[in-house]
C-alpha cells in the first residue's frame, strides 16, 4: 500500500466575480456579481432560490444529480421551464490564477452528471489541473465538510471519532477509505480465527483436533507394516500390467499401419494407371484467352451495330413546313411579351384614371353641371359668378335699442316732473320739459331708422333676385361654390378624359398586333389559337419545340451513322487480330481452338489427380512398390502380429486378476488403512493449524499497522482539530462549555465540570457544537483543501446572543476561507452588518 504525507503548501480557492446560472431549477440566465469580501450574504424569502443556489455551486463542481442520490438535501434541480441546456459556470480565484468551471447538461447525456469544461486564465485545461489541487474530493466530502443547513445540523448526535478520522485520513493517505475498510476487515477476520476463551474459532478448534488425531494415530500404527508389504506387492503387479498393456498397444498400432497399407494398394494401382494416361501437350493459355476476348468483343460490336441500325430505321423525318417563317414568328416572342406588359399597364392606367375621375367628382359634384359647357360657356360662367353682388347682412331690428332708451328716459323724466310739480315746482317743470324733449328726440331718431330699414330691404331683394337668376341658369348655388377649386377640378377631370381616350387607342393598337400574331401562329401549328397572350405564348413554345425536335433528329441521325461506321471499322480490326492469334496457335478457326483447349483441360485434370495421389502415398511409396513386387508379405506380417496380440492379452488378463485379488485384500485391512488415513489427517490438521495461525497473526498485525500508518499519514491532525473545536465551542457558547470528548459517544463538559451527552443539549447549543466541530475540521485541512463555506439558513435556532458569537467565529474563519451565507432572516442580515445580494421571491432578480 502506498502512502503520501500532507504538504504545507496552501491553495486558497474563492468564488470570484460572479456565479452564472444558465438553466437550473427555477433560474434561467441568472448572474450573481459577488463583491471581493471573504463573507458574502444572500438574502431572500423562502422559495426564492437560496437552496437552489447552494446546490448549483456544489453540482457545478462535482456533477448534477438527475437520478436518485442519497444526500442530506434535495439534489434534482432539473429546470422547471423544460429548457436546455441545464447548468452554468463558477469562477474560482487563488493567489496566482483564475479557474472557470462550466458544467452543462443536455438531453442524451447518459451519465446525468453534465459535461464539465475547466479553463485556467481563459485557456481550456484538463479537469485534474483543478481537482488535483483540492485532493480530488467528491461531492459528498464537500457537502459533509463545507455545507451547513438545518438537516445537516441535526446530525451532530451521529458524529463519531471514526467519521472525522476517516475524512482526515482521506487527505493524508491515498485511498484512505479503502484502507480504513481494510483495517476493519483485517481486525474482524482476526477475531473470527482466534479468541482466548473461545471454542468455535478456527485456531481454537484445530488445537483440540490435533490432540484427537494424535491419539487416533497411536492406536493404529501397529498394523501399518502388514499394510505396507501388501501395498508393495500390489505396486509390482501394477507395473507388470502397465508394461503388458503398453506392448499390446504397440502391436495394435503396427496392425493398424499394415491394414492401412493394404487399403493404399488400390490407390497405388490407380496412380500407375494415371501415369500411363499423361501426355505432353503444349498449350498457350494466354493466347487462348486473348482469342476468347477478341471473340467476345466481336459479338458485342455486332450487337451494338444491330442496335444502331434498328435505331436508325426507327427514326422518321418530322420536317417543319416553311421553317424560315416559323423561326421568324418565334423571334416575335420578346415583342409579344413587351405587348403583354404594355397591355397590362394600359389596363392598370384605365382603372387608375377611372378612380381619379371618381375622386374628382366626389370632391366637386358640381363638375357634372359644367361638363357639357364649352370654353366660352365656362368663361361666361366665371364672369357671371364674379359679377354677383355680395350677400347683405340680414340682421335688422325695427327700432334700435338706443332709440328705445330715449323714449324710456323721456317718459320717466316726464312722470317725475308731473309728480314734482306740486312740491317742487321749478324742478318738476324742468324734469317735465326734459322728459318731453328726450321723447321728441327719440321720435326723430326712430323715423330716420325706419327709412334706413326700407332702403336695406330694397337692396337685399335686388341681390337675392340676381343670385336666384344665377342658380336658375347654372343649377348651382353660388353660396356653396368655391370658384377656383371648382374650375381647377373641372380642368383636371377633362385632362383625365383626354388621357382615357389616348389609353383606349393604345389598347386597340396592341389588340390589333396581337390578333395578327395569333393568326400567324395558327397558320403554322394548324390549330385554333385565341387572341389571349398565354395561348399565343403556348403556340410559340410549340413552334419552338418543333424546331428543336427537328434539329435534334438531324443531330441524332448523324451521331448514329458515325457510331455505326466506327463500329464496322472496329469489327474489321478485331477480325484481323483474331486471325493473327489463330495463326499463332496453328488452328484454322475458333472451334478447333476450343477443342484443343478441352484436351488441355483434360490432361491438367489427370495430372492434378496424379500429383494428389503421389503426395498422399509419398511416405508409403517404397513399401507399396515392394508389395507390388512380393504379394502376400503384408498379410504374413499381420498374421504374426495377431498371434503376438493373443499371447499378450492372456498375460494382461492374468495380471489384472492378481491386481484385483491384492486390492480386495488391502480393502479388507481396515485397521491398516485407518493408520494411513489417520497419519494423513493429523498432517492435514497440523498444516491447517499453522496456516490459520499465520493468517490470524497476519490479519492482526496488518490491522494495527494500517491504523498506525494512517495516524502518521494524517500528520496527527485529529488532536489539533479537537483542540480548535474546543476553542470554537467555548467562543460560541460564551465560555459556558469548555471541553469536548469525541469517542464512540460525543459528550461535552460545562464550565462547572459537569458532562452532558449531546442528546440532552438544547437545539441551539447542539448546532453550535456542530459548527465548532465542522469549522475546526475545515481549519485543520485548509493547507490541503480551502474551498468556500456555504451556510444555508443555519441560524434559525440562534438567539441574538448566539448570532453575536457565530459572527465572531465566522470573521475568524473567513481569514482563511470564503464564507457564503444564505438566509431569509432580515434581522440576521442587520446583525451581520454586510450588504446582501437580495433574492426576490417569484422572480429571477437578485
Amino acid at each position: 500500500m502506498d502512502f503520501y504525507f500532507l504538504q504545507s503548501v496552501q491553495v486558497n480557492f474563492t468564488i470570484g466575480e460572479q456565479i452564472k446560472i444558465v438553466n437550473f431549477g427555477q433560474f434561467s440566465n441568472k448572474t450573481f456579481d459577488l463583491p471581493s469580501d471573504q463573507i458574502n450574504v444572500f438574502f431572500g424569502a423562502n422559495e426564492a432560490g437560496k437552496s437552489t443556489t447552494v446546490a448549483f455551486i456544489k453540482q457545478v463542481m462535482f456533477g448534477f444529480h438527475l437520478r436518485s442520490n442519497a444526500s442530506p438535501f434535495f439534489e434534482d434541480y432539473t429546470p422547471l421551464a423544460h429548457v436546455s441546456p441545464m447548468g452554468g459556470s463558477l469562477v474560482f480565484e487563488n493567489d496566482d490564477s483564475e479557474y472557470e468551471l462550466e458544467r452543462l447538461y443536455a438531453k442524451g447525456d447518459k451519465t446525468k452528471r453534465g459535461i464539465l469544461t475547466v479553463k485556467k486564465d481563459g485557456q481550456v485545461v484538463p479537469e485534474n489541473l483543478f481537482f488535483d489541487q483540492i485532493q480530488n474530493i467528491d461531492g459528498s466530502f464537500y457537502a459533509d465538510s463545507f455545507i451547513f443547513n438545518q438537516e445537516m445540523l441535526g446530525q451532530v448526535t451521529s458524529l463519531s471519532q471514526e467519521d472525522l478520522l476517516e475524512r482526515i485520513y482521506y487527505l493524508g493517505a491515498a485511498n484512505s477509505g479503502q484502507l480504513l475498510k481494510l483495517r476493519d476487515d483485517f481486525a474482524k477476520e482476526a477475531g473470527k480465527l482466534f479468541k482466548k476463551t473461545g471454542k468455535k474459532p478456527e485456531v481454537n478448534r484445530l488445537l483440540k483436533q490435533i490432540e484427537t488425531d494424535r491419539d487416533q494415530l497411536a492406536q493404529t500404527k501397529a498394523e501399518f507394516s502388514d499394510y505396507e508389504k501388501l501395498a508393495q506387492d500390489l505396486k509390482d503387479y501394477k507395473d507388470r500390467l502397465r508394461k503388458a498393456q503398453k506392448a499390446l498397444a504397440n502391436i495394435q498400432n503396427k496392425q493398424a499401419s499394415l491394414r492401412e497399407l493394404q487399403k493404399e494398394l488400390s490407390n497405388y494401382t490407380t496412380l500407375l494407371d494415371l501415369q500411363k494416361q499423361i501426355k505432353d501437350i503444349k498449350f498457350d493459355s494466354e493466347n487462348y484467352q486473348k482469342a476468347q476476348d477478341l471473340m467476345a468483343q466481336g459479338r458485342n460490336l455486332q450487337k451494338m451495330m444491330q442496335s444502331l441500325q434498328e435505331q436508325l430505321s426507327s427514326l422518321t423525318d418530322n420536317e417543319i413546313n416553311d421553317a424560315a417563317e416559323s423561326k421568324k414568328v418565334v423571334q416575335q416572342k420578346p415583342q409579344l411579351l413587351q405587348w403583354q406588359a404594355e397591355y397590362r399597364n394600359c389596363l392598370q392606367k384605365a382603372d387608375q384614371l377611372k378612380q381619379e375621375k371618381e375622386q374628382l367628382l366626389a370632391l366637386s359634384p358640381e363638375i357634372n353641371q359644367l361638363l357639357d359647357l364649352q370654353t366660352d360657356d365656362i368663361k361666361q360662367f366665371k364672369e357671371d359668378f364674379l359679377a354677383l353682388p355680395s350677400k347683405p347682412n340680414e340682421e335688422f331690428n325695427e327700432n334700435s335699442s338706443s332709440d328705445k332708451i330715449w323714449y324710456v328716459v323721456g317718459a320717466v323724466l316726464a312722470v317725475i316732473g308731473l309728480i314734482l310739480l306740486g312740491t317742487a315746482g321749478v324742478v318738476g317743470i324742468i324734469a317735465l320739459i326734459a322728459g318731453i324733449g328726450l321723447a321728441g328726440f327719440g321720435y326723430v331718431k326712430s323715423e330716420q331708422a325706419n327709412k334706413q330699414q326700407a332702403a336695406i330691404l330694397a337692396k337685399q331683394k335686388a341681390v337675392k333676385d340676381r343670385r336666384q337668376a344665377f342658380y336658375s341658369k347654372y343649377n348651382l348655388d353660388p353660396d356653396m361654390l368655391d370658384l377656383n377649386s371648382l374650375l381647377t377640378n373641372l380642368n383636371q377631370y377633362k385632362l383625365k378624359e383626354s388621357a382615357e381616350k389616348t389609353n383606349s387607342e393604345q389598347l386597340n393598337e396592341i389588340n390589333q398586333k396581337v390578333a395578327q400574331l395569333a393568326a400567324n401562329v395558327q397558320n403554322i401549328i394548324r390549330k385554333p389559337v385565341d387572341d389571349g397572350f398565354d395561348q399565343i405564348l403556348n403556340g410559340l413554345d410549340e413552334i419552338e419545340e418543333q424546331i428543336n425536335q427537328q434539329q435534334e433528329l438531324v443531330q441524332k441521325k448523324s451521331n448514329l451513322s458515325n457510331a455505326l461506321s466506327q463500329d464496322k471499322q472496329d469489327l474489321e480490326e478485331l477480325n484481323l487480330q483474331l486471325k493473327a492469334v489463330l495463326a499463332q496457335a496453328n488452328v484454322e478457326d475458333m472451334a478447333s481452338y476450343d477443342a484443343a483447349y478441352q484436351e488441355f483441360l483434360a490432361q491438367a485434370k489427370i495430372k492434378a489427380q496424379y500429383d494428389a495421389l503421389e503426395k498422399n502415398l509419398h511416405d508409403d511409396l517404397d513399401e507399396l512398390k515392394q508389395e507390388a513386387k512380393e504379394p502376400g508379405k503384408v498379410l504374413a506380417q499381420l498374421q504374426n502380429l495377431a498371434a503376438q496380440a493373443t499371447d499378450t492379452t492372456k498375460e494382461i488378463d492374468a495380471l489384472q486378476a492378481q491386481v484385483a485379488k491384492l486390492q480386495v485384500q488391502l480393502d479388507n485391512l481396515a485397521d491398516s488403512t485407518a493408520v494411513f488415513e489417520a497419519k494423513q489427517e493429523l498432517a492435514n490438521t497440523e498444516t491447517n493449524f499453522v496456516n490459520s495461525s499465520q493468517e490470524y497473526l497476519a490479519n492482526l498485525v496488518v490491522s494495527r499497522w494500517i491504523s498506525r500508518s494512517l495516524d502518521l499519514a494524517s500528520n496527527e491532525r485529529f488532536p489539533k482539530m479537537l483542540s480548535a473545536a474546543k476553542e470554537y465551542f467555548a467562543l460560541l457558547t460564551g465560555g459556558r462549555y469548555v471541553d469536548i470528548i469525541l469517542d464512540k459517544k460525543l459528550t461535552v463538559t460545562r464550565k462547572d465540570g459537569k458532562k452532558r451527552e449531546v442528546k440532552y443539549l438544547s437545539r441551539g447549543t447542539a448546532e453550535q457544537l456542530y459548527f465548532a466541530l465542522k469549522l475546526a475540521f475545515i481549519e485543520q485541512i485548509k493547507d490541503k483543501i480551502n474551498l468556500p463555506i456555504l451556510i444555508d439558513d443555519s441560524f434559525v435556532n440562534f438567539d441574538d446572543r448566539r448570532i453575536g458569537y457565530i459572527k465572531k467565529l465566522l470573521e475568524k474563519v473567513s481569514e482563511n476561507n470564503q464564507v457564503l451565507i444564505f438566509t431569509a432572516q432580515e434581522k440576521l442580515v442587520d446583525q451581520l452588518e454586510i450588504s446582501p445580494l437580495t433574492f426576490t421571491k417569484g422572480t429571477q432578480d437578485a
